[in-house]
């Protein structure tokens, strides 16, 4: 995308009082991923609060163009985490200089958790149920049908995973999860494409249940949009213990509720795991929360700052995610 074009983008949401966080979220989602960093949308947004409102880059003095290439791969070796800005004071370069020499030997990449190790059965199931998916949807218009559900810890104290330069071909770092010590509060999520239906807070030491499962299926009866009930509803679950359990199964037949097919282990082919939670993540980095409460109002408004096309579009993303699965022949894809 062209500067310029960037720039009005930013300015624009600026004026309509969005915060730098919010304007990074709705580029990078409406224009396409990874086309803004979140350090030029704060920069510009500074700008603009001090009543700058010129959309040029102010001409600075330009920095040497030569690079030592060993110094510049010393530093990142040493501090994988190190930003392009960190580098141009450490190596007195200029920005555009050190960011074609990291072009040309890294990538930039986020330190990630490591997923379950598939087997071949498990790729297997997970490339022929996204192919029947992927076929139903070209016959069937279903996806607005779809209601999903998932549980999420909220920790009390978010610790922020970072980006890291890894070089061309190499798996980002692997970083320990959190201790399972740590405070943090249960929600369980019920949503739709048209929001988000109904959410549940666990109590400290409740634990998802088939019993608490199915009272929640039994409010979810009284929750549904009328588009959904009238219609009928689709239901999109993983395969943990309470959703799979037999008393589940059968309310979900009593009530005639169709689940709708899910291979074991695909956190990248459930809305909830890729697409809110996901979200909601991002939404809470950095926070420390000293009460459940906290931490529930905390979530509250990540629901409300939300409009009906995130949701729609988390979605909707399924179709493509189901054709990621197949042409990768059932294995995790990025």
């Amino acid at each position: 995308m062209e500067k310029s074009r960037l720039r009005v983008i930013i300015w624009n949401e600026f004026k309509r009082g969005n915060t730098a966080a919010e304007t990074f979220r709705i580029i990078n989602e409406n224009e396409g991923k990874n086309v803004v960093s979140y350090s030029t949308v704060t920069r510009w947004f500074a700008k603009f609060r001090v009543d700058d409102e010129k959309l040029e880059d102010k001409p600075r003095a330009g920095r040497p163009s030569k690079l030592d290439k060993d110094a510049l791969r010393r530093k990142i070796e040493d501090d994988p985490h190190i930003t392009i800005r960190e580098l141009e004071e450490l190596l007195n370069c200029g920005k555009s200089t050190i960011g074609d020499h990291l072009k040309a030997i890294m990538v930039k990449k986020l330190d990630k958790w490591g997923p379950h190790n598939l087997t071949d059965l498990g790729k297997a199931k997970r490339r022929c149920a996204s192919e029947k998916l992927l076929q139903r949807c070209k016959n069937e218009e279903f996806l607005d049908r779809i209601v999903t559900i998932d549980e999420k810890w909220i920790s009390f104290n978010n610790t922020r995973r970072s980006t890291s330069w890894c070089k061309r071909g190499e798996a980002p770092k692997h970083v320990p999860k959190p201790e399972l010590h740590e405070k943090k509060l249960m929600v369980t999520v019920w949503w739709c494409s048209s929001g988000v239906i109904q959410y549940h807070f666990m109590t400290p030491g409740q634990s998802i249940t088939a019993d608490t499962y199915c009272a929640q299926i039994d409010k979810l009866q009284h929750n549904l949009p009328t588009m959904v009930r009238r219609r009928g509803p689709i239901i999109l679950q993983d395969n943990a213990r309470p959703h799979a359990a037999k008393k589940t199964v059968a309310k979900f037949r009593e009530l005639g509720y169709e689940v709708l097919e899910h291979p074991p282990y695909s956190p990248n082919l459930a809305p909830t795991d890729f697409h809110l939670f996901e979200h909601l993540s991002s939404f809470l980095n950095g926070r420390i929360f000293k009460t459940p409460d906290d931490a529930k109002n905390a979530f509250k408004n990540f629901i409300n700052s939300r409009n009906p096309e995130f949701y729609n579009r988390g979605i909707k993303k399924l179709v493509n995610r189901w054709q990621d699965c197949i042409d990768s022949d059932g294995n995790y894809f990025d």
